[in-house]
């Protein structure tokens, strides 16, 4: 008996061992590839997505403002690495749609740089970072407005919100799609310190509470209560 309790404390470590070795070395990958993909994610979201989807272990993700994608690779990878469950990257990759809510006086300056993207590179490399790691099985595009796309989905588990960054679009992108979040499930909100997400802030704090602050508070973790 005593010999039987060693082997199972001992299979027990070694399983451990190898579960956080294995998790050590999807984080380690994840940062590597993270400079070479275009958007915005740095190092600590990119690690707390992981370590958020290591925990929920969800079946449904949503990427709203996926750009080149670098939000949406440790989703994806995570994904992969449980071998379970998609992520849904949404997003127009389109000037016209991208530059709509901008207010010309409010938004000048956002509307200028944003004017000067080429969306079809940015989409091509998206698409080739998807192919590149191996992520297919575990990613669905949608190359639409969040509007559209909200439509296409029933459930959420976890969601991240870095679309439109006009208070209109942050507005939407809460008023569509925190109701398809189950109760318990999660909201990245990106950008959380612009002042045209206050609002969008103030809508989610009405369902939710708040888990952790990320990027100097400039991405709140969210909980659907």
């Amino acid at each position: 008996m005593k010999k039987a309790i060693t082997y199972f404390l001992l299979f027990t470590a070694l399983s451990s061992f190898s579960t956080d070795s294995a998790d050590k070395q999807l984080k380690q990958t994840v940062c590597n590839a993270l400079p070479l993909i275009s958007g915005w994610c740095s190092q600590e979201k990119a690690l707390n997505f992981v370590d958020l989807v290591l925990e929920v272990k969800p079946q449904v993700c949503v990427d709203i403002g996926t750009f080149g994608g670098s939000s949406l690779f440790p989703v994806a990878s995570t994904l992969k690495f449980l071998k379970q469950g998609f992520v849904i990257g949404i997003d127009p990759w389109d000037k016209t749609e991208n530059l709509r809510n901008f207010d010309p006086v409010s938004d000048q300056i956002n509307a200028i740089w944003w004017s000067t993207i080429n969306f079809d590179s940015i989409y091509n490399s998206y698409n080739a970072m998807i192919s590149n790691y191996g992520l297919t099985d575990y990613c669905i595009t949608l190359k639409m407005t969040s509007e559209k796309a909200a439509a296409q989905i029933e459930h959420i588990d976890i969601l991240y919100i870095d679309g439109g960054h006009s208070e209109a679009a942050f507005t939407t992108d809460v008023l569509l799609f925190l109701p398809k979040v189950r109760r318990g499930g999660y909201i990245w909100l990106n950008d959380t310190l612009w002042e045209q997400a206050q609002y969008a802030i103030e809508l989610l704090l009405l369902q939710c509470e708040v888990i952790k602050l990320i990027d100097n508070g400039n991405c709140i973790l969210f909980r659907k209560i």
